[in-house]
């Protein structure tokens, strides 16, 4: 009696099932992304300084072409600049993983991490109590930091100072 009852279960929930799709209760098929044409306004718009545009252009790309390191190195320069670091070391990660020894990616992780170390000393200043010396050396870390980001911006992109410039794609080391 059991196996009639379980038989008769499944049979139940595939009709059940197939009913649902006849219906259109399916989520639609996404439809193709033509990678060319996405990348091409991607950068348009990153050229055009419209990070928010770009970012979410290039995070469809990577959505389609996992494997692209070029791409998820692009979507790191839109994030970083729309002031996502977090999300840009994840897809700088991304692409140094995808293509090992990715010298501009390698790069732009080290400026990110290098903003946000500075960030962090910056808070743990203010945190501090006056006269703590903690909250002295955090604020002389912050000031060196803040140093070595005027060297990282005399790479021919200025004349230095924060923030420290991120390479572009057609920059070379």
């Amino acid at each position: 009696m059991q196996r009639v009852t379980s038989g008769w279960s499944v049979g139940m929930a595939v009709a059940l099932l197939a009913g649902c799709a006849s219906h259109g209760t399916l989520p639609p098929r996404r439809p193709t992304l033509d990678v060319a044409k996405s990348t091409q306004e991607a950068n348009q718009a990153y050229a055009a300084g419209d990070m928010r545009h770009a970012a979410e252009l290039y995070a469809t790309i990577v959505d389609a072409q996992p494997d692209d390191a070029d791409a998820w190195f692009r979507l790191g320069n839109a994030r970083f600049r729309l002031q996502q670091p977090d999300e840009a070391v994840v897809a700088y990660g991304r692409a140094i993983q995808l293509r090992p020894g990715y010298p501009q990616a390698e790069y732009n992780l080290g400026v990110v991490r290098l903003k946000q170390a500075q960030a962090a000393m910056i808070a743990s200043a203010q945190a501090g109590k006056p006269g703590d010396t903690l909250r002295r050396d955090s604020a002389r870390i912050a000031q060196r930091l803040a140093r070595v980001a005027d060297d990282v911006g005399t790479r021919g992109k200025g004349e230095g100072g924060a923030p420290p410039f991120i390479v572009e794609p057609d920059d070379r080391p």
